[in-house]
């Protein structure tokens, strides 16, 4: 009887939630922009850092949204600029995306078809669930849909480009 309590302790103590992470958010930051013509537009980047407990066979990151706006992502190696979305377990990678606005200069300079693309996009990509952090991020493991909510992104200073 000792034997067996000792064996369920030891599979409790083993089996706690890190075993069962299919990765690390490390960092997430948010950096407003602006370009230095009129035309070049504003906007932010958001940029998440994750280090995988398990390879990119079976980890896929692919959707993001941030409120109700929908990002498809992948993910690229820490120090490489290929996002070919291939990793090994514990590398460090990267997901950025990019939320841009362009100043309009005149009404009749707007096409119609990029009127309501924000809105196209929310319409055909509705954010899956419900959830209380800043972002929700979609990932496939071994097959199946998951999601993990950002709880708060960290403001960095603002850029502005010539």
């Amino acid at each position: 009887m000792k034997t067996i309590a000792v064996i369920l302790i030891s599979l409790l103590s083993v089996t706690n939630n890190s075993c069962f992470k299919k990765f690390e958010l490390i960092g997430a930051t948010s950096q407003k922009w602006t370009g230095g013509r009129q035309e070049t537009g504003f906007g932010t980047y958001y940029e998440l850092t994750i280090i995988p407990n398990t390879n990119s066979d079976n980890l896929i990151f692919d959707k993001l949204w941030i409120g109700k706006r929908y990002f498809d992502v992948q993910s690229f190696q820490k120090g490489k600029k290929m996002r070919n979305n291939l990793f090994a377990k514990g590398d460090t990678i990267t997901i950025r995306v990019n939320k841009d606005e362009v100043h309009k200069r005149m009404p009749f300079e707007i096409k119609p078809e990029n009127e309501d693309k924000e809105k196209c996009l929310t319409e055909k990509h509705p954010v899956p669930k419900e959830y209380e952090g800043e972002a929700l991020l979609s990932y496939i493991f071994k097959g199946k849909r998951k999601y993990f909510e950002i709880k708060h992104f960290t403001v960095l200073e603002p850029v502005y480009y010539p």
